[in-house]
């Protein structure tokens, strides 16, 4: 291991008065080391965390034509914490983002809702 912790005895009743961190013979390198490794270990720990925050899928761009309806396979709106409001419909062959704004894709949503 390049980082060490010393700890400097001052008396002989196993009292620790002050702390030294020693390096090896690259004190520069190894110091810096050191500091890189604690902070991917602290970056590791805080991403655990917080998985839950990532959405599965966003929308980026959306299209500008009406999908016909009996193409349509699902329609799902994108999470809350997408950047923007997005439906995502899938048809048999690929997926679409649709703005969730359009008049189409709002009737077809109020019709799944009825279902």
């Amino acid at each position: 291991m390049w980082c060490r912790l010393g700890l400097s005895q001052t008396s002989a009743t196993g009292h620790y008065q002050n702390l030294k961190i020693i390096f090896r013979a690259e004190t520069m390198r190894a110091s810096s080391l050191c500091l890189v490794f604690g902070l991917v270990l602290l970056m590791a720990r805080t991403s655990e965390a917080q998985p839950a925050a990532v959405p599965k899928r966003c929308c980026f761009s959306f299209i500008d034509f009406p999908i016909p309806t009996p193409k349509i396979v699902s329609a799902e709106k994108t999470s809350s914490h997408c950047p923007s409001p997005g439906i995502v419909v899938t048809t048999a062959r690929t997926e679409f983002c649709v703005d969730p704004n359009e008049a189409w894709i709002k009737s077809f949503m109020e019709k799944q809702l009825k279902k």
